[in-house]
């Protein structure tokens, strides 16, 4: 017979408030949202196209306005999974179980390691879901944001136990998990600037963070970065352009602010949103002084949120920054996340958390539900271009039957069809003409080459300077009509041409080499 203590062992069933069950229920969600995805097939749409591009070779930077860890790993699992939709799921919903195991991680030296804090912890991964950003937008849109998602948990839990703990192996971790933040996106600064400032303002948590042992984070960090670093001096004038761009810096300043002003009140009301409308309906205490909490750590929390709203302002105000958008306050916002749920768990420890964890549950299905519509329907009203139903496959069949050559270089005239070319076409050297400088390095040479085009796709027709290298002899009109599991096949259709490029043709020189484009 077994011992009472091995009999209960053996009986211990699934825990989901533990780490391993957060981590278990994580990647099912990521399971059931990768199913829900392939409802509309393979092809890739949004971001995707344009990083799918770039997984063609290692660099230490593709385009200055993302450093390239987000390229690095997606082009490591393509090794195993190839170019295609998969190695996005997987990379997305990895990052999305490596997030909830540093969230966890993190709640539990906030909330405690008893059996209560553990749970509490718990209750806090789940309920980030309930951030806009992360239940609904890190499915829709993102890809770099799931690198700045994932390195500002794990940084933000590498500075907690940094200021518990002042270990040598802490400041390393910690120099660490910052060099991968600022690797993944650049917005990951804001989370410095959230945690830093309240840090420096605090005389105990800067007698840590201002011991001469951070000089081996700082060092950490910075032997990461350098590499890229180095890449970016050396294209300098487009990082400029780049960052012109991104952050919104053309036109007046009065102008800018204008514009950058509404932009940011959007952006930090809308963060929390409906986390805070379900608190208001579930918990309504949290609000009130009666859930004030006085936790060093978790005052470090709130106070990031009062940062991040100052310095954004600051920056509309007075640098003129004009593109404020949600994912962008991301690293800013969530640190603050820990201290309302450490109000939550005030607000409902009377009554217990069960109203709480059943309401998450309801509005998960919920937006499960409404990600099957949204992915599942093509047409107004859920979207317009409808990426994720063009049938890009109809290349692919057009290529074989011309007797195109598959392993050529295929010049795309724009990023979408380009980056599902190499979804199609693995062997192919697939480049994008709307990437601006990003040209692969063709080492085999001489290959066939084809100018891939479609006027509906970029919006206009194609360029004189391109309009008689769409006319060669050999060009394959492709006519594709859309399919769909719930409407007549060919309601709508897309047009490709694939036009042989002669070697002789000036078009040949200046974009089928490995040479600079023009």
């Amino acid at each position: 017979m077994l011992a009472r203590g091995e009999g209960a062992t053996a009986r211990k069933g699934f825990e989901p408030f533990s780490f391993g069950g957060v981590l278990i229920l994580a990647t099912l969600y990521g399971i059931v949202n990768s199913l829900i995805r392939l409802i509309a097939g393979f092809q890739l749409a949004m971001d995707d196209p344009k990083e799918n591009i770039f997984t063609q070779e290692l660099r230490w930077g593709y385009l200055p306005d993302n450093p390239p860890l987000f390229e690095w790993s997606l082009t490591l699992v393509q090794q195993l999974t190839g170019p295609g939709l998969v190695s996005f799921l997987i990379v997305k919903y990895g990052l999305l179980v490596f997030s909830a195991g540093f969230l966890f991680l993190a709640g539990r030296r906030l909330f405690g390691s008893d059996g209560a804090g553990q749970r509490w912890a718990a209750i806090t991964v789940f309920s980030a879901l309930l951030l806009y950003q992360i239940g609904w937008n890190y499915h829709q849109a993102f890809t770099h944001s799931l690198m700045t998602i994932a390195a500002t948990c794990f940084s933000f839990w590498a500075l907690i136990r940094l200021l518990q703990e002042k270990r040598w192996a802490d400041y390393l971790i910690f120099g660490a998990s910052v060099g991968f933040g600022l690797m993944a996106k650049y917005n990951f600064a804001g989370f410095l600037v959230a945690v830093g400032i309240p840090l420096v303002l605090d005389r105990d948590m800067r007698r840590t963070m201002l011991h001469w042992r951070i000089g081996t984070s700082v060092l950490l960090a910075g032997l990461i970065l350098l590499p890229h670093i180095l890449w970016l001096n050396a294209h300098r004038e487009l990082l400029e352009w780049y960052a012109g761009v991104k952050l919104g810096l053309d036109g007046g300043h009065w102008e800018r602010v204008g514009e950058g002003l509404g932009d940011a009140l959007v952006a930090i009301l809308s963060f929390y949103v409906p986390f805070l409308i379900i608190v208001a309906v579930i918990a309504r205490k949290a609000f009130t002084r009666a859930a004030i909490v006085s936790d060093p750590l978790l005052q470090l929390s709130r106070r990031s949120i009062i940062v991040s709203i100052v310095v954004i302002l600051a920056g509309v105000l007075f640098l003129g920054v004009s593109n404020v958008t949600e994912r962008y306050v991301v690293p800013f916002f969530l640190p603050g996340f820990f201290w309302l749920m450490a109000r939550v768990r005030v607000a409902v420890a009377e009554k217990g958390d069960g109203t709480w964890v059943k309401t998450l549950i309801g509005a998960v299905a919920v937006m499960a539900v409404l990600r099957v519509v949204n992915v599942g329907w093509a047409g107004a009203p859920v979207c317009d271009e409808c990426w994720r139903w063009i049938p890009y496959d109809a290349l692919e069949t057009a290529i074989e039957e011309e007797g195109f050559d598959k392993g050529g270089i295929y010049i795309a005239y724009e990023e979408n069809t380009a980056g599902n070319l190499r979804r199609l076409l693995p062997d192919a050297d697939v480049r994008a003409m709307n990437l601006l400088f990003y040209n692969t390095i063709d080492t085999r040479g001489g290959r066939a080459c084809y100018f891939v085009w479609s006027e509906e796709l970029l919006g206009q027709p194609v360029q004189d300077q391109f309009r008689a290298v769409s006319e060669t002899p050999g060009t394959r009109i492709v006519d594709a009509p859309w399919n769909h599991p719930i409407r007549a096949n060919g309601w709508r259709s897309t047009q490709w041409g694939i036009s042989p490029v002669p070697e002789t043709d000036p078009f040949y020189n200046n974009f089928c080499t490995d040479k600079p484009w023009p």
